[in-house]
């Protein structure tokens, strides 16, 4: 097979290459904690979302990973989350102003509170986004990114109206949140890093029994982290663009413990999802395709990606076209598992 890089559904193998990436993620990713039990629970729960073949969005969790098919090695992580709240309730802040006058002072005062929110129940999430620091060139972030919205587009059914996506906000060298300091700590007694293990590894039931359910006055929290309340960390912000770019917006939400934008899109406005488009194949020999760029045919930079649930795959290829099949050579048909009778969903790299 051609040496390339492919991403595909997570598989019972991958465990050891998911933890290897977990552990270089740490402590920066909440959805891909560095335990291997549970990781092995997460590799199940996605193997059982797709086989079961229950597409109604419910508390299914599809994981994708990319490899280096030259090595075998797992480089990146990407997964979406099917319906928040399901089985758990799943709680933000929500920044809002509250306004206190008085007549005889002729004094009015604006004030933001911080309100606990199941806003985003309901909401698809995109989550656990983590590409090893070695490839984190040549577009492959992109890549890794945007394979998830052609699994959202190809399989619309099994998603609900609005995706969310939480950043990750701003902690510093040793790993301490400021928006953690000022507010969570005081009602979990305990470290951030602690508090975000072990609601990855346990849930968020904790975060129901001893969050306090009445507004916080921004105001009365510390400086340090009144300025990090809905600001991404400085290693999320190539994320927080990319997601951007596709129709997210932030509408006031933060996340509980680090303050950080929680952000939100209508899965049919994003731009992936309404240019990516299914067409048919060809496979062809290598020679034909040599044909082609010898006739002078510009190639187009595409994600392809197969129909295929059961055995997803999308890969990033320079393509050529005759009329609208598109047209592949027999290494790159093998590596998307598909055939001349075949459809794929396409995407422009440059879109």
């Amino acid at each position: 097979m051609l040496d390339m890089i492919i991403v595909r559904n997570i598989r019972k193998h991958d465990l050891d290459g998911v933890l290897e990436l977990a552990k270089l993620a740490y402590p920066g990713m909440t959805t891909l904690p560095p335990d291997v039990d549970v990781l092995a629970r997460k590799i199940d729960h996605a193997i059982t979302s797709i086989e079961s073949g229950d597409v109604t969005p419910r508390d299914q969790l599809y994981f994708l990973v990319m490899e280096d098919s030259s090595t075998g090695q797992l480089i990146g992580t990407a997964a979406i989350i099917a319906c928040l709240g399901a089985d758990a309730q799943f709680y933000s802040y929500k920044l809002n102003k509250v306004t206190h006058s008085c007549k005889e002072l002729n004094k009015k005062v604006s004030v933001e509170t911080l309100n606990l929110s199941n806003h985003f129940e309901g909401f698809a999430e995109v989550a656990s986004l983590y590409l090893h620091p070695d490839f984190r060139k040549n577009g492959n972030g992109k890549f890794l990114a945007r394979s998830r919205y052609l699994f959202m587009a190809q399989f619309r059914e099994r998603f609900p109206e609005s995706v969310m996506a939480d950043i990750r906000g701003y902690y510093d060298e040793h790993g301490r949140s400021p928006f953690w300091q000022a507010v969570g700590q005081h009602f979990f007694e305990m470290e951030f890093a602690d508090a975000d293990l072990y609601g990855a590894t346990n849930g968020n039931q904790f975060i129901a029994d001893l969050m306090p359910k009445h507004p916080l006055y921004v105001n009365l929290l510390p400086e340090s982290a009144q300025a990090v309340i809905g600001q991404p960390n400085e290693k999320s912000k190539p994320a927080f663009e990319m997601l951007k770019a596709e129709g997210f917006r932030w509408n006031g939400h933060v996340d509980i413990f680090d303050g950080s934008p929680s952000i939100d899109a209508r899965i049919d406005d994003m731009k992936s999802i309404r240019e990516s488009k299914v067409v048919k194949v060809q496979v062809i020999d290598e020679q034909d395709l040599k044909l082609k760029a010898a006739e002078n045919e510009t190639p187009v930079e595409l994600f392809v990606a197969n129909q295929n649930a059961m055995d997803f795959r999308v890969a990033s290829i320079a393509a050529y076209f005759e009329g609208d099949v598109l047209l592949l050579n027999n290494d790159v048909a093998q590596a998307l598992n598909i055939n001349s009778q075949s459809s794929v969903r396409i995407l422009g790299v440059r879109s």
